[in-house]
């Protein structure tokens, strides 16, 4: 007799069988059908998958082609902006320069170097003799003084230079050994450079029985400024430096002072990056090549293996290979015709689609005169001009669009404005500060400074506000921002802002220098950012002001991007050119594809993902309906199997209730 043992996926698990029948088969044949469109649905998602992963390989070589191109593009700081530079002497000043910088060849003379205070007490025999107590206050420049106080815990040389360290001024101590019959003395550094780092010690160490100290009893090193020189002669340009970095002597070049050389001028040198160039272009192609390749690999049929590529007879791959070679072989507007296409510097198109490069030709382009340079930025990048001085084209994105025949107007209706404060009365003829009356804290464009202190004296109104100047514009706590501080025709101190716009901000955070300044402490001012907008084909398009800057704003149909600098002081108008290169079409052209949200790309990926959801979806659809089958149909045969192995027991019953013959 058969049984039913244990419990398999469908419920039951025959144990034997009653009428030799394999259900088992006969179950996966009356499913088959269920099996085939179950597979034949996989098979159709990993078609999908395998054609979405081949639009990822082509959107990574894509993105890549676009990024290229964007170094090209770029309206500053692109690839044609690079800059170059070298020294006749390394030993005496290395530089750097920014794009800003013009080519050009400098006599650079460094007169001397930025040096910090250091300033050194007598020699004491051991570096644990016992000092003086009291307190000692250090200030370098207008700095923030601190003060340490020296008690019977550390009343000490070396106990004397670790409070100081432990203070954490801008005053560092050391004992050092000078190999006399007295050899230790305390040394103090100043952290900064430059006389406005000057060290100056108020000195109330007198009590207790210990040895008398004078930190500052000899000038080891004098508090000195960089001095530079360009050029010769009556007309030569001298700046001073608190640092031997200097950025203000040549616009765009940053020198570092590395040994004063006062009768030895050194040639620096300024040109264009012209490798630089050369290699932005030539990456350009590489990229447009590689996209070009990958195409091509994968809309391939091979009649030998009879396999197609992945994106074989997708229109959208032969859209883009055609807007890429329309973009690349189109001129650009505004060129003389020998420098208005590729082939003006030696690239051209080949029948199979591909960039080739003429490398004499493209090194010849990128070295020429700078207005060959300027027409090779153009004939790439996304560029712009402006007929009115007091507004200056800025950059421009790909999503600007060239302006065409006709000129962007530009309307600047509240130009940009500087903070700042006036005295409420006018200063004296001679002006003493003494202390304790010569300090003052300033807040400037947000930050506020630390405690400034000037240095005692009399000056004449000038002297004082150039004086002035200098000690807010060397404070660390301003972090580099600065002001320009003036006396006006009343005889009032001004301080104005160096910055332009809402950000530009000038008030009083105290002091005891302010009323001897002509200031009541209470003065504030501050800066508003530029009104302005374009126009278009007499259609007005917004603008947002930040500074001196005014920028299209996002979703504008022409100006998205555009940016301009007002740097006038009155309402004015401009029309402005942009015009977009080569690198700026390929840009836009690749941004239809490409764009986060509304690329052609996504839309394809998105309808990827769709499909192989759906695929999915009837997959599992199919799945439930085999696995029902299969159940019912296992029920129906252990119901039979049953019916079956209880007939058979009924018949052996029967059967032996038969007589059994007798011979």
């Amino acid at each position: 007799m058969s049984s039913l043992s244990s419990l398999s996926t469908t419920g039951l698990n025959f144990g034997g069988l009653a009428t030799g029948i394999d259900s088992s088969k006969i179950i996966d044949g009356l499913t088959k059908l269920n099996q085939q469109r179950i597979d034949t649905l996989k098979g159709r998602q990993q078609q999908v998958l395998d054609r979405q992963s081949a639009y990822v390989g082509l959107q990574t070589r894509m993105a890549e082609l676009q990024l290229q191109s964007s170094k090209l593009a770029r309206s500053a700081g692109g690839a044609f902006d690079g800059r170059t530079v070298s020294t006749t002497d390394d030993k005496v000043l290395t530089a750097t320069a920014g794009t800003a910088a013009s080519a050009g060849t400098y006599s650079v003379t460094v007169g001397s170097l930025a040096q910090a205070h250091q300033t050194a007490s007598a020699g004491f025999a051991d570096p644990n003799a016992k000092i003086k107590t009291g307190t000692l206050t250090l200030q370098a420049g207008s700095g923030t003084a601190v003060t340490v106080t020296v008690d019977s815990r550390n009343n000490t040389l070396q106990g004397l230079a670790d409070s100081i360290n432990a203070a954490g001024g801008e005053v560092k101590a050391a004992v050092i050994n000078d190999g006399s019959a007295n050899p230790y003395r305390l040394l103090l550094t100043s952290t900064k450079t430059g006389t406005a780092g000057a060290i100056t010690a108020t000195n109330n160490l007198t009590g207790g029985t210990g040895a008398s100290i004078d930190p500052a009893a000899t000038t080891v090193q004098a508090a000195t400024d960089a001095q530079v020189t360009l050029g010769s002669g009556a007309g030569a340009i001298t700046v001073r430096s608190s640092t031997n970095q200097v950025t203000s002597l040549i616009p765009g070049v940053s020198l570092d002072l590395k040994t004063a050389s006062p009768t030895t001028p050194v040639i620096l040198s300024v040109a264009t990056d012209t490798k630089g160039a050369s290699d932005a272009v030539k990456g350009l192609v590489d990229s447009f090549n590689a996209v070009i390749d990958y195409v091509k690999d994968q809309t391939r049929y091979n009649a030998e293996t009879q396999t197609a590529g992945m994106l074989i007879g997708e229109r959208d791959v032969i859209s883009l290979q055609n807007d890429l070679a329309a973009t690349i072989t189109s001129v650009v507007p505004g060129l003389a015709s020998g420098s208005n296409r590729l082939s003006a510097v030696g690239i051209t198109l080949g029948n199979d689609g591909k960039l080739a490069v003429d490398d004499a030709k493209l090194a010849q382009a990128v070295s020429g005169s700078a207005a060959g340079l300027a027409d090779l930025k153009k004939l790439f990048g996304v560029t712009g001009s402006s007929d009115n001085p007091a507004v200056q084209f800025g950059i421009a994105t790909s999503k600007t669009k060239p302006s065409g025949v006709s000129a962007y107007q530009v309307q600047i209706t509240t130009p940009a404005t500087r903070a700042a404060v006036t005295a409420a009365t006018a200063l004296p003829g001679t002006v003493v500060l003494s202390p304790p009356n010569n300090t003052m804290m300033l807040r400037l464009n947000g930050l506020t400074s630390t405690g400034i202190t000037l240095a005692p004296g009399s000056y004449t109104p000038d002297q004082l506000a150039s004086m002035l100047q200098q000690s807010i514009n060397t404070n660390a706590g301003l972090s580099g921002n600065t002001a320009v501080v003036g006396v006006d025709g009343d005889g009032k101190l001004s301080i104005t802002s160096q910055q332009f716009g809402s950000g530009s901000k000038v008030s009083f955070a105290g002091g005891t220098a302010l009323s001897a300044l002509g200031f009541t402490g209470s003065e504030t001012g501050s800066g508003a950012d530029v009104v302005g907008n374009f126009v278009v084909d007499g259609q007005s398009e917004a603008a947002t002001g930040s500074g001196q800057t005014l920028t299209g704003k996002s979703g504008n149909a022409n100006t998205d991007g555009l940016l301009v600098r007002a740097t006038g002081s009155d309402p004015t108008t401009a029309a402005v050119t942009v015009t977009q290169g080569l690198a700026g079409k390929l840009n836009a052209a690749l941004g239809k594809f490409l764009d986060a949200t509304g690329g052609k790309l996504k839309a394809i990926n998105d309808g990827y993902t769709k499909q192989f959801d759906e695929l999915n979806a009837q997959i599992t659809k199919q799945n439930t309906m085999m696995e029902a089958k299969k159940t019912e149909l296992t029920l129906r045969f252990a119901a039979m199997e049953s019916a079956v192995s209880k007939l058979k027991g009924l018949g052996a019953s029967l059967t032996s209730l038969i007589p059994k013959a007798t011979s």
